[in-house]
């Protein structure tokens, strides 16, 4: 005979589905499934600029379930323990599917950063036990997703970053003071310009990126003033508008190297919009996938470099680099979590991206294969 108790515990334990595998998306990009409203028959609203991620995350569920593989999609805000959700999406050929029991997986695709202090609590209370694993290194999250701490464990390859503890004039002024210490070393003679780079320590997007040509303390100082929940780091200004070409056409580009395994998986260019140097798509930059060939012996060198250094075999992360003027490279930043979308004006987006797709859900496939081994 049960008690009250007992029996409450017992329905709970009823309510709750067990998932391979759970998608965790950011509760301000993605509709929660408790939603109830007729707009909302998607987790990526039609009407956002998120929408195109309905089909990427569509081919994704369906492939893991062609492994199969029981997966589910839920947002950040729907996350009520560790690994575990009050209701999540499902897809299957075309439809979109809110299922309303709760569900808890041990293995979470997580795809949202700890950017502000509610995403942060959402993702410690995901991870707050110790038998769900992320599908991304946790160590190696924590070093990409700070550009300051990127830069401290990989200095002899980026550019020099320090960050700013405050918006006071003091503090900006022992900023400018530490990072013109770094920029003075020979190695880096005329690779920056007399301009410098204000970048959130924390950001991505290329959003809270400013170039800064002149009264530098007044300028950063109104900057950190109007986005006082940004915490900012100071860069040089690299001059890089001429210094990798591609099919004869010269633009401020950067190049990115996405890794698997270890291994190459694919890599693109992506060029800026006129007079912009940000080269992030959702800055106006074009994206172009290229072949190993096309990049530059150098990067690919330093790249391989840098994966032995961060020695996470199994992970999957992106490094971004750029070409100074005078032909020197570096390393801007790494990117624990590339992006699984596609432009679907471009079959070859279609093509990569899902390719990157069946490599993440390989990788459950051997992860659930594996568990306990």
């Amino acid at each position: 005979m049960y008690n009250e108790a007992t029996y409450s515990q017992v329905c709970f334990m009823k309510s709750l589905t067990t998932l391979d595998v759970l998608v965790v998306q950011p509760a301000n990009l993605a509709a929660s499934a408790s939603v109830t409203d007729a707009h909302s028959k998607h987790p990526f609203l039609l009407n956002s600029k998120q929408a195109h991620y309905n089909q990427s995350y569509e081919y994704f569920l369906e492939k893991c379930q062609q492994s199969g593989i029981k997966a589910g999609l839920t947002t950040s805000t729907d996350i009520i323990g560790p690994g575990t959700c009050s209701n999540y999406w499902t897809a299957s050929l075309g439809n979109w599917k809110k299922v309303s029991n709760r569900a808890k997986s041990l293995q979470i695709f997580d795809k949202f950063l700890p950017v502000s202090p509610l995403r942060a609590s959402e993702r410690q209370l995901m991870l707050s036990d110790e038998a769900i694993m992320p599908f991304h290194d946790a160590k190696l999250f924590d070093i990409f997703c700070d550009k300051l701490l990127t830069y401290q464990k990989f200095s002899q390859y980026g550019i020099p970053t320090v960050g700013i503890k405050t918006n006071k004039i003091a503090d900006i002024k022992t900023s400018l003071k530490q990072l013109k210490v770094l920029i003075e070393k020979p190695r880096f003679a005329g690779d920056f310009s007399d301009k410098i780079v204000l970048k959130d320590r924390y950001g991505a997007s290329g959003n809270f990126v400013y170039k800064i040509s002149e009264d530098f303390v007044t300028n950063i100082k109104n900057l950190m003033l109007k986005n006082k929940k940004v915490s900012f780091v100071l860069q040089p200004f690299v001059s890089f508008d001429k210094g990798f070409t591609y099919k004869k056409n010269t633009t401020a580009t950067d190049l990115r190297l996405i890794f698997h395994h270890d291994k190459l998986l694919q890599c693109y260019i992506r060029m800026a919009k006129a007079n912009d140097f940000r080269c992030n798509e959702h800055q106006g930059g074009r994206l172009e996938y290229v072949t190993k060939n096309d990049i530059p012996s150098l990067i690919r060198k330093i790249s391989h470099q840098l994966v032995a250094k961060i020695n996470k075999p199994h992970s999957l992360y992106a490094l971004d680099f750029v070409v100074s003027n005078s032909g020197n490279v570096y390393f801007i930043e790494g990117n624990i979590g590339p992006g699984i979308d596609w432009d679907k004006t471009k079959k070859i987006d279609e093509a990569m991206s899902k390719q990157l797709i069946r490599s993440i859900v390989n990788e459950f496939a051997f992860r659930i294969d594996h568990a306990g081994a």
